[in-house]
């Protein structure tokens, strides 16, 4: 199994066809102060998984900091891959969308999203915190 798509965004959602769209995808925050509560951001992941795998796994998905701690607290769950839809094509998951609201970050610095599956590693995705804003730069996000 592995992941073929994850990115932090603004907004996601999935048509009534069946197409993901996602809205304001980024990798970093800048802001004047800090401890910081950001008010909404979205996380998008879908899996792809090869007809061997097919059946019930187990994710476990965390938000940690430079050091490791968990900045909230760790979301377990679990899903099913099921037959690919043509012989030989892998077998995709259903875009994972997790709406976060109100996360506070202590301090300026790396963050990172460490997606597992089956206890097995699959992706890091990094979210970094940029301090000390100019005028010009305060309308990325400033509070």
């Amino acid at each position: 199994m592995h992941v073929n798509l994850a990115v932090l965004c603004d907004a996601a959602n999935v048509s009534r066809e069946g197409k993901l769209n996602i809205l304001g995808e980024f990798d970093s925050i800048h802001a004047s102060t800090f401890p910081l509560t950001y008010p909404t951001m979205v996380l998008v992941v879908r899996m792809e998984a090869h007809p061997t795998e097919q059946g019930d796994h187990r994710l476990k998905l965390q938000l940690i900091d430079a050091d490791g701690g968990d900045v909230v607290p760790p979301l377990v769950g679990e899903f099913t891959t099921g037959r690919p839809p043509f012989p030989g094509v892998p077998a995709r998951t259903a875009p994972i969308i997790l709406q976060m609201h109100g996360v506070r970050f202590d301090h300026p610095g790396h963050y990172s999203f460490e997606l597992l599956v089956d206890g097995h590693h699959l992706r890091s995705l990094p979210l970094h915190f940029v301090a000390g804003l100019d005028d010009a730069a305060s309308e990325d996000f400033d509070q």
